[in-house]
Formats: C-alpha cells, sequence, structure tokens
C-alpha cells in the first residue's frame, strides 16, 4: 500500500473549515453511491466537481504544503461488551476540535502554561485495520493511501456507504515481508499507529485512492485476523453485533485501539523555552536553505505556541527513512519528539548545505578556469603587440619543429596551415582549439616522405629468411624475386601478397623475417572480427573522441612511408550495419588507388604506394573475390612429420630449454620420443601445439630436478658452498640486529610462516634486482624423455587408435579428408541396407547422416545416381538399387563434414554393398564425381597423403588431373605409398576390386530377388 502526503491550498482550507463548521461531517463520496455514474472516468469527474465544492480533496498539481484540519475524538463511547453499540452507531465529528482534550489551539494564538492529557473516548469499536510498508503517517495532515487488495477496498466502499469513515494505519516492522493491505498478526507491526477518518475515495484499475486525515495517534490493543475471527472476537469480549460487524464477510483484520495520549508538559519550563526557541531558528535556517520550501515552513512556524503539534508537522516536512518516522510516531513525550525531529532536520540541512556549498564550490572552479583562461589570452595579445612572444612557448612549435624533419604534400601543408591559424587565433574556442591541435599532432605525426632504403642482398636476405624458418619455400623463393627485382631497376615498387595456409605454420611470424631481409620497419594490423569500417578509414573529425584509422596509425608506429605492413586474418573481417571493412581495405591494397589513400580524419591524400604489404589467411574462401584478385596468392603447406622432427631438434627444444633455464645436456628427448609425440599427440600442419608440449616437458623437468636437488639436499659446488655460507652467516647477523630492534612484536606476528599481499613490502626495484640467483644443476642430473614415460610431462595420447576398421566389411570404403587445423586424414563411408529385399518390405532410396554440409549431401545423391547406372550397366542382373533401402553414415558425427571430395568413395561403398564385396583396407580414394563418372580435382592431396600413411594405407587413389602436384610434394611424403591417379570411376572400380570375382557381382542378391517374386504373385 502506497501512502502519499495531500497538499491543499490555503483557498480550499478556508473554504473546508466554512462547510464543516455548517455540517460538522466530512463529505465522503464514492463511485458506489453514484450507481447512475458507473466508469471510471464519470467516478473519477464526480470526485474531481466534489474536490472542487468542499475543498477536501488535494490534486496532485498542488505543491503548496498546508497544515491539515485539526485532530477530533471519536464522538461515540462504545464498551468492548458492545451493549452501547446495540443501541446505534454515531458517526465521528469531523476534524475540528483537539485530540488532546488541550484548549489550545496551534492557529488560536492562545497561551496556557501547562498541556494536562487530551480527553478522549475511553474505547472505540472494532476498526479496519491497514498495514503500511512505505513511510508512516503522523497526525495533521491529509494523505492519500493507495489500496491494493480487493477485501480492504471492499471494506473500505462499506464503511464510506454506511456514513462511518474511520479506520486505523500501523507500519510492519520488516519491510521485507509480503506487501499485503491486510495485517498478518498483531506481532507484525508497531503497537502504536494513527486513527484516520476518510474524507474521499475513488478507485481506478483495482487501485484506490483514498483521502484520509489521521486524527490521533492510537495504541493497538487487539488484533482480530481473518483467520482467527470467532475465537478472537469471543476473546475481545466485543459480541457478534458490535458496530463494524458487518465487515466479517470481507475477510480483513480488525483493531481495538485506545487513546495515546501526550504526556503533560509545562509550556514555560525552560527546558520547552529552549527546545522551541531552536526550532525557530531552525526554521528559519530552512528557509534560508531550501527556498522552495519556504511556505511549508511558514506555516509549521505556527504551531510554536503548540509544541505536540509542531512536532508532528515538522516530521511529516522530513524526508528521514521510515525507521526514524516510526520513531517520531512512538514519542509520547512532546519534549524527546521534539529533539527527535530537530534531529532529523538539522542532519538535512546539513547535507544540504554541503549540497550548496559543493555547486558552490563547482560554480567558482568554472568561473575561475573562464577568467583564467581570459587572462592567459589577453597576456598573450598584449605580448604579441608588444613583441615579446617567445616562439617556443607557442602551442604550434613542436609541430613546426616536426616540419623539419618531413616532407609534405602540397594538399597536406594547406591542411596544416588552416589547423595551425585556427590554433593560434586566441578568439577560437578552447573546444575548436583542441580539435585543432589534436589534428595538427596527427598529421605531423605522419612520416610524410620518410623511407627507409631498401636492401638488395640476397646473401643476407636468404640467411635471415632461413635463420627462424625452416621450409616455406614458396615464401622464400617470392620473397627472394622481388628483392631481385628491385636490384635491377634499383627501385622497389609496393607489393600485396597474401599467404594462405593452416594456422601454426608460420605465416605472421614469417613477416618480421621479411622485413629485416628488406632492411624495413614492421607494423601489425590484426583485422580479424573487425565489424566497422572506420576501424581502416578512420571517423570524421566532427565526431567527439574520433582518430584516424589504422593504417595511418600503423604509419606512425612505423615512422616511416615504406614499411612492411602485416595484414592478419584477413579472412575473418566481420560484415556490420557499420560498412564492410573488406571493401575499405580495396583502396588500401590496390596498387591503382592506394597512392591517394584518403583516410576520414587526416582527410588528405597519403602514399601507400611503397607500402609491402603482407596478408595472411587460413581460409582463402573467406575472401571477397575483389579483394582477392589484387593480392598475389601464395599457399603456405602444413608441415610434414619429418619437418616437425627436424624444426623441434633445430628450433623448438633449445628456445624450450633457454626459457626455462636447463641446460639441454640435463634433459634429453630422443628422436624416437619426438616421432611419438609428433603422431600421437600433434597431428595439425602446424607447429604451435607440439610447441607448448615441448615447452611443458621441460616445465615438468624442472619441477623433478628441483625436487630431486631438495630431496637430495645437494649442493653445486665447493666454491658455491663457501660463499652459500658466508652469506647465510651475514644474514643470521643482520636478522638478530633486527630481532632486537623489534623485542617489542609480537611472538606470533614474528614466528608467523604465512604472509599477505598487506603484510609484503613493496619497493620500486630494477629488472636485474627481481632476478634471483639460478640454480646450478650438478652435472650428474639428467632426464631421459622416453616413448615409455613420455605421458608423465604431456598426459595420455591424444590419438589412441590409427584406424576403425582393420578388415573393412561390405559397405564400408576408407576415404580422405582434410581439416580445418590443416591436417589429413582418412575417413570412413558406411552404408547398410535397413530393409529386406526378399520380403518387399521398404521403398528403395539413400538416407545420409554423419554431420554432412549440403555439397556433401549433394555429392552422396550424385554418388547414389552414378552407381545404379553403373550397375545398371556393368551387371544389368543385379537388381538391388530397385529394391534397396539404404542408409549412407560418415563417422564421427560431432565433427562436421564439408566438401565433394568424398564422391569415389561414396560410389565405392555403395558398390561394395550392392556386391556384398569388401574393399581393402590399404586402399584409400579421393576425388568428385560427376553424373557420368568422371573423377574431378580436390584439394589438399599433400595433407591427404599423410593422413593415408599414418593410418596405414598404402594405395592412394587421387584424381589424375592434379597428377602434376606430386612434384612440389616432398619425397618423404610420398615415401612407401602407391599413388594411383584415375580419371573415370572405371579405373577406380578395377583398383579396388582387383582380387574379386566380378563373375559372381551379378547375381549376389539372385536368391532375394526370387523369393521376392514369388510373393509378389
Amino acid at each position: 500500500m502506497l501512502v502519499l502526503p495531500c497538499l491543499v491550498s490555503r483557498d480550499s482550507r478556508a473554504k473546508d473549515k466554512r462547510k464543516r463548521k455548517a455540517n460538522k461531517l466530512p463529505a465522503v463520496e464514492t463511485a458506489a453511491e453514484s450507481p447512475e455514474k458507473s466508469s471510471d472516468s464519470e467516478a473519477a469527474e464526480k470526485t474531481r466537481s466534489d474536490a472542487a465544492e468542499t475543498g477536501e480533496l488535494a490534486t496532485e498539481d498542488e505543491v503548496e504544503p498546508e497544515t491539515e484540519p485539526e485532530r477530533s475524538p471519536h464522538d461515540s463511547t462504545v464498551t468492548n461488551g458492545g451493549a452501547g453499540a446495540a443501541a446505534g452507531r454515531s458517526t465521528p465529528a469531523a476534524p475540528g476540535g483537539s485530540n488532546d482534550g488541550n484548549s489550545n489551539d496551534g492557529d488560536s494564538g492562545d497561551e496556557r502554561d501547562t498541556q494536562p492529557a487530551g480527553a478522549s473516548p475511553k474505547a472505540y469499536p472494532p476498526l479496519l485495520a491497514i498495514a503500511m510498508k512505505d513511510r508512516p503517517q503522523l497526525p495533521g495532515r491529509l494523505v492519500c493511501i493507495h489500496i491494493s487488495s480487493l477485501a480492504v477496498i471492499k471494506s473500505m466502499n462499506e464503511i464510506v456507504r454506511r456514513k462511518e469513515p474511520h479506520f486505523v494505519l500501523f507500519h510492519m516492522k520488516n519491510p521485507d515481508d509480503p506487501d499485503t493491505d491486510i495485517i498478518p498478526s498483531k506481532d507484525a507491526v508497531h503497537d502504536i499507529g494513527v486513527h484516520c477518518q476518510v474524507f474521499n475515495c475513488h478507485e481506478v484499475n483495482n487501485v484506490m485512492r483514498v483521502l484520509a486525515y489521521p486524527m490521533n495517534r492510537c495504541r493497538l490493543d487487539t488484533l482480530i485476523t481473518p483467520s482467527d475471527l470467532a475465537s478472537a472476537i469471543a476473546a475481545a469480549g466485543v459480541g457478534d453485533n458490535f458496530p463494524t460487524s458487518y465487515l466479517k464477510d470481507f475477510g480483513v483484520s480488525y483493531a481495538l485501539i485506545s487513546n495515546c495520549n501526550d504526556e503533560p508538559y509545562d509550556m514555560n519550563s525552560p527546558e520547552m523555552k529552549a527546545i522551541l526557541a531552536d526550532a525557530q531558528l531552525l526554521l528559519a535556517e530552512m528557509s534560508r536553505v531550501f527556498p522552495q520550501n519556504k511556505s511549508t515552513v511558514t506555516d509549521a512556524s505556527k504551531y510554536l505556541t503548540a509544541p505536540e503539534k509542531l512536532a508532528d508537522m515538522l516530521g511529516l516536512i522530513t524526508s528521514a527513512l521510515p525507521e526514524q518516522i516510526q520513531e517520531v510516531l512512538l514519542e509520547l513525550n512532546v519534549a524527546n519528539r521534539l529533539r527527535l525531529v530537530l534531529r532529523l532536520l538539522k542532519a538535512e540541512l546539513e547535507a544540504g548545505a554541503l549540497q550548496e556549498k559543493s555547486l558552490r564550490e563547482m560554480s567558482a572552479s568554472s568561473e575561475e578556469a573562464q577568467s583564467k583562461a581570459l587572462i592567459k589570452e589577453y597576456i598573450k595579445n598584449l605580448q604579441k603587440q608588444a613583441g615579446l612572444v617567445d616562439a617556443k612557448a607557442t602551442k604550434t612549435h613542436k609541430f613546426d619543429q616536426r616540419l623539419k624533419h618531413l616532407k609534405l604534400t602540397e594538399e597536406a601543408m594547406e591542411a596544416y596551415l588552416v589547423e595551425k591559424e585556427k590554433l593560434e587565433n586566441p578568439s577560437e574556442h578552447l573546444a575548436e582549439q583542441s580539435v585543432s591541435e589534436k589534428y595538427l599532432d596527427w598529421i605531423t605525426s605522419v612520416p610524410w616522405g620518410v623511407y627507409t632504403k631498401d636492401r638488395f642482398d640476397l646473401k643476407v636476405a636468404r640467411s635471415s629468411l632461413d635463420r627462424d624458418h625452416y621450409g616455406l619455400k614458396d615464401v622464400k623463393n617470392r620473397i627472394l624475386e622481388f628483392i631481385s627485382m628491385g636490384k635491377i631497376s634499383g627501385k622497389v615498387d609496393g607489393k600485396i601478397l597474401c599467404l594462405v595456409g593452416p594456422p601454426g605454420t608460420g605465416k605472421t611470424s614469417i613477416a618480421r623475417s621479411i622485413s629485416e631481409a628488406l632492411n624495413r620497419r614492421y607494423a601489425r594490423i590484426a583485422v580479424g572480427g573487425i565489424k566497422d569500417v572506420h576501424e581502416i578509414k578512420g571517423h570524421k573529425r566532427t565526431y567527439i573522441g574520433s582518430i584516424p584509422g589504422r593504417i595511418i596509425s600503423s604509419l606512425k608506429q612505423a615512422k616511416t612511408s615504406n614499411p612492411l605492413l602485416l595484414i592478419d586474418e584477413i579472412d575473418k573481417i566481420d560484415v556490420s550495419a557499420g560498412g564492410a571493412p573488406a571493401s575499405a581495405l580495396l583502396e588500401v591494397l590496390d596498387p591503382e588507388q592506394n597512392s591517394g589513400f584518403v583516410d576520414n580524419y587526416i582527410d588528405v591524400k597519403v602514399d601507400l604506394s611503397k607500402v609491402l604489404f603482407l596478408c595472411t589467411a587460413n581460409d582463402l574462401g573467406g575472401i571477397s573475390a575483389p579483394l582477392r584478385d589484387r593480392m598475389e596468392v601464395i599457399e603456405v603447406p602444413g608441415y610434414t612429420n619429418h619437418e616437425k622432427l627436424l624444426i623441434a631438434e633445430k628450433h623448438l627444444i633449445p628456445q624450450a630449454a633457454k626459457k626455462a633455464g636447463i641446460d639441454q645436456k640435463h634433459v634429453n628427448i630422443s628422436k624416437e620420443t619426438l616421432e611419438v609425440l609428433i603422431e600421437k599427440y600433434c597431428r595439425e600442419s602446424g607447429l604451435r601445439n607440439i610447441k607448448k608440449l615441448i615447452t611443458r616437458v621441460f616445465s615438468k623437468a624442472s619441477l623433478f630436478i628441483v625436487e630431486m636437488l631438495d630431496e637430495a639436499k645437494i649442493e653445486p659446488s665447493a666454491e658455491k658452498l663457501v660463499e652459500k655460507l658466508e652469506a647465510k652467516l651475514v644474514e643470521k647477523l643482520e636478522a638478530k640486529l633486527v630481532e632486537v630492534e623489534k623485542q617489542t612484536e609480537d611472538k606470533v606476528e614474528a614466528t608467523a610462516t604465512e604472509t599477505t599481499a598487506e603484510d609484503t613490502e613493496a619497493r620500486v626495484l630494477d629488472e636485474n634486482e627481481l632476478q634471483a640467483e639460478p640454480l646450478a644443476i650438478p652435472d650428474n642430473i639428467q632426464l631421459n624423455i622416453k616413448p615409455e614415460n613420455l605421458k608423465d610431462y604431456v598426459g595420455p595420447e591424444v590419438y589412441a587408435h590409427s584406424r576403425v576398421f582393420e578388415k573393412l566389411p561390405p559397405g564400408v570404403s576408407t576415404g580422405l579428408s582434410y581439416n580445418y587445423s590443416g591436417s589429413g586424414d582418412i575417413l570412413h563411408i558406411e552404408s547398410i541396407l535397413t530393409n529386406s529385399i526378399s520380403s518387399c518390405t521398404g521403398q528403395a532410396g539413400i538416407h545420409a547422416t554423419g554431420h554432412l554440409g549440403d555439397m556433401m549431401k549433394e555429392s552422396s545423391q550424385i554418388a547414389y545416381s552414378f552407381a545404379k547406372l553403373f550397375m545398371a550397366k556393368k551387371y544389368p542382373e543385379n537388381k538391388f538399387f530397385e529394391a534397396a533401402e539404404i542408409h549412407i553414415n560418415c563417422p564421427e558425427g560431432a565433427i562436421p563434414k564439408e566438401g565433394p571430395s568424398a564422391g569415389i568413395a561414396f560410389v565405392s561403398s555403395l558398390i561394395s554393398l550392392a556386391t556384398n564385396q569388401s574393399l581393402p583396407a590399404t586402399v584409400a580414394m579421393t576425388g568428385e564425381i560427376t553424373l557420368t563418372g568422371k573423377v574431378l580435382p580436390i584439394g589438399g592431396l599433400r595433407e591427404k597423403i599423410l593422413g593415408a600413411k599414418r593410418n596405414g594405407c598404402t594405395k592412394v587413389i587421387f584424381p589424375k588431373d592434379i597428377e602434376k602436384s606430386l612434384e612440389e610434394i616432398p619425397d618423404e611424403v610420398k615415401e612407401g605409398v602407391e599413388l594411383i591417379p584415375v580419371l573415370w570411376y572405371d579405373d577406380v572400380f578395377d583398383v579396388i576390386f582387383a582380387d574379386a570375382d566380378k563373375s559372381k557381382f551379378g547375381a549376389v542378391w539372385a536368391d532375394e530377388f526370387a523369393t521376392r517374386k514369388n510373393e509378389k504373385s
């Protein structure tokens, strides 16, 4: 339930007072009393008209807080036995008297010395009890209550209809209790609340707004809840016919209450006079600090002669917490209540004063900054007029100094001079000057006319390329060709190269070696995941915080106009609503356009024609066709097992040993161990995984060595031992001195073994001071990493099995795949018969599974159609495909599979099933099939051959059209495998069924079809 304080204007109060004098009772209206106005809008209109007529309803638009009508006691005196109530109910008087019987009124100005306890009714009938969860209410001011409980809404309508508009409000103790208008138990609320009289009520959208006047404090003697209504009424002794017994059927809570009169006080006592004087000063201060509440404070000042009303009024205007307002409500000692309220108001005044001080300081600071800026500009103007301006003191001096080492184009110089003039103009706004200064900083950071001299020494270039990278012959040869062309022509133009290959093959790292070979600066731009075109071309200067794009930023980083600029992961550029960054790169990578590249921020042409662009990608298909056409693509193949072995021995093991601080003589990794590591753990084409595992081997070895030294207590040498003993002796002496100085420290802290981040002393140290003395490992310590104990260092084998089938059943063929990591592997194609041919069940066709992509699904359909055609031509008596319902599957369904290269493997699987003949397990095949049986070229042959060899295959069938690519495949890859090129599927058939009795292929299913024919007849 929400309770809102209502604000009433002076005119409304005056009119209200006159009307109550005439009628003695408030006008209480509800929608229920006007049946002709049943709609919400009509009821609302009636409420507004009544309010305008009587002044009793406060509107939300009225913002001036005023003092409300005074509280009055309940006119009727009803005993708990209910005898008085049986005689009839008397309506309570309208607010107009005093709730405590005092003759003094806050408005009258009458004086008295002592305030006795008021004469209120001895008892009340059980009244409707409503719970409050928000701000508690104090007597003396109209409030607006929002009621959402249907039972309480009905009860409120009923008491208004019977012209007995009285109820009580009690505040909930626990704010976390369920939000309900019905009080669940007496313990759930505070025992002192307020007795209220209804002035008006109106229901809209199942929520009732009640305008009520809290008349006086009351104490909760007994709570009658709906759950124990009968027993509670009997225990209270009010009988069954008490005045409000008609509410028993509504399921609400009743409350038996008694008056809570204020304790007597002496108006002329020094204590009360001091409190009232303090209140008067506080009200004056509030008018000054909170001028928006001046009218409210003025109204409160009228009650300086009525302390009990003054305390409640001040409590109503404070913005204290609900629990603090409840303390005011519970306090019956007037002096203490005033002290409590004044304390709350003083806290608000202090907060308001702090806020006022903060605003004043902010305003003064802003004015001071403006004054300083104006004074500075005024001084500059005077210095200019007097000829005393120091060139070094101007903002543009540093930019002018940069220009001495640059050679700006005419267009760039013009833009520079324009912005320089803006910066030097004192009439320009400070924000505009800041924009101009930032622009000048960027335009003078571009290396206009600054170049490094290219190196054309082939021997040095080849040495630089071979030093850090093994293999990559195509890449190295292309760079050497580039250098040779430059040496002949005497100049080197820009070039756009794109290295495409699997991850971990050295595409990114070789860029540094190329820059060193050419004597060019190196800069890198990672464009993977870029969505916004402004990342490439920059933002317009009209935007706050705008900066140039990454191309200009990389030139600033390189400090030359002819660097080697690496654009990494170009195939992973994203496309979004901000534009396609790949389209922006067209201007950068097009030799016909990049001589006049325009960044949105710099807004002048920048020459990129001398830049050597080197792009990297994992998948050429991820690069847009227009962008791909502008680049020279160089395929970077994956490493063979032999190449991995050589790289590990020559580069990776020495690097890992150096990083771990271990000499290679202490950790021996045999060649056989490396072969197992490559075969069982690192089948991908790149080197990242094997590098991680070798590093892990040395990390594990470090742990084993340190543990061995700790257990054996081995000292490295006699000299080291003497040095350590001397050092320990010095440390002991120093520790003794420290101990003497800290004798008063706690013994527990002195002997503690655990330290926290707060206990650890931190100070600024040089990098050399951070390094501890390296551990000298004795020569007799040596770890031999063998295939048998390799798993102790790198864990269990990742590739435990080599092949799924040792002997292929009918319907299974061996294909070859090329995965994203750049490695090849075998791919088994399984097909089975899912119906009985002899029983005429099922429907002829094929169903493919195995997480296949669209291209691979189409390939299976093409293979099925060709297999039917092939068998019909070659073995027409074999009617297998006319009745066979076939399920074809590629194992390892969690791995997505795509591409047409499994075409001949699909056909071979289907023909193997149709002829019921097993295929050789050592024969693998790859190639796309057409409907006419032509075998088309595929990619990744080198990696597929490696995958076939790894899985024990001795023959690999591949398309004849790519036979020339065998020349580029190293001999160690082709060694041990018979490579069989084929042009048509007939060639494949002759290879895989070379040892089979083909004469029986036509009659394989003869018996089943004979039975099928008999069943049909």
